[in-house]
């Protein structure tokens, strides 16, 4: 019983990476359709609440970042690469929405995004796993 759960160590390495990728791939998706579905609140968001720069083309560069970024973390090909602008954004909404409110999810704090970031710089760190277009591609 031993060797069946702790024989595999590179299945179980593998496999958590393919599901770290489906989970953040996903998150983000979920995240660019309500960007789009409430399209003209977020320009209000991105204008007037955080009082950014060129709010329209920052919208966009969000939404495409993670729409971008979150297929090819779910399909697995160029993780590593996808990740870096996914953490930027992620960081840079930590600094603009998060931090003062707190550490709490419950009140919209750091929790969701410092974890968000944990589990991106995991994949940028360890790539995308056996499971993955990306092994695929490597081991033709």
């Amino acid at each position: 019983m031993y060797k069946l759960l702790f024989g595999q160590k590179r299945v179980f390495e593998d496999l958590s990476l393919l599901l770290l990728r489906l989970f953040m791939g996903g998150t983000f998706i979920v995240y660019v359709s309500k960007k789009i579905l409430n399209f003209d609140n977020y320009v209000i968001l991105f204008s007037d609440k955080l009082d950014l720069p060129l709010p329209l083309l920052n919208l966009y560069l969000v939404i495409a970042v993670e729409a971008i970024g979150g297929v090819l973390l779910l399909i697995g090909l160029f993780t590593r690469l996808a990740t870096i602008p996914l953490i930027i954004t992620m960081i840079t909404a930590l600094f603009l929405v998060n931090l003062e409110k707190g550490f709490a999810a419950s009140n919209f704090g750091m929790e969701i995004p410092l974890a968000y970031i944990s589990i991106l710089f995991v994949l940028f760190a360890f790539g995308s796993g056996k499971f993955s277009l990306e092994n695929k591609k490597t081991s033709e």
